[in-house]
């Protein structure tokens, strides 16, 4: 089981219940993902508002793109979204608890790391 692919998946199930936004899912896991590498980010090169519109500003930016794009290829390269919804609507009541539980839990930890970086 790929992780990444199960999060797409997930975020997949919530946001494009109808079957017309895969945009907005390749944006809220690009999102998602640029949250994390930017507390990283911020953490390594300790980052300020004071030198963050020294060049630090240019790096987020290119970071996002560059992973927005990856996604793209990831996902709707050769019916690769498709794929992946077929493979993972298929899991067991127990399954989905879990991953539900999981991507949940992904997601606040992602969201509460901006707070404690």
């Amino acid at each position: 089981m790929n992780p990444y692919y199960y999060l797409f998946y997930k975020i997949s199930r919530g946001l494009n219940k109808r079957g017309n936004n895969e945009w907005g899912v390749l944006f809220a896991l690009s999102f998602l993902i640029s949250i994390n590498i930017i507390v990283i980010y911020v953490n390594i090169f300790h980052v300020t508002r004071q030198n963050f519109a020294d060049g630090y500003k240019v790096g987020l930016i290119i970071i996002w793109v560059f992973l927005f794009i990856t996604n793209y290829i990831l996902f709707f390269h050769k019916d690769k979204y498709k794929q992946i919804v077929k493979r993972y609507e298929k899991e067991t009541l127990r399954s989905k608890r879990i991953g539900n539980f999981l991507v949940i839990t992904y997601i606040l930890v992602t969201f509460l790391a901006i707070f404690f970086a």
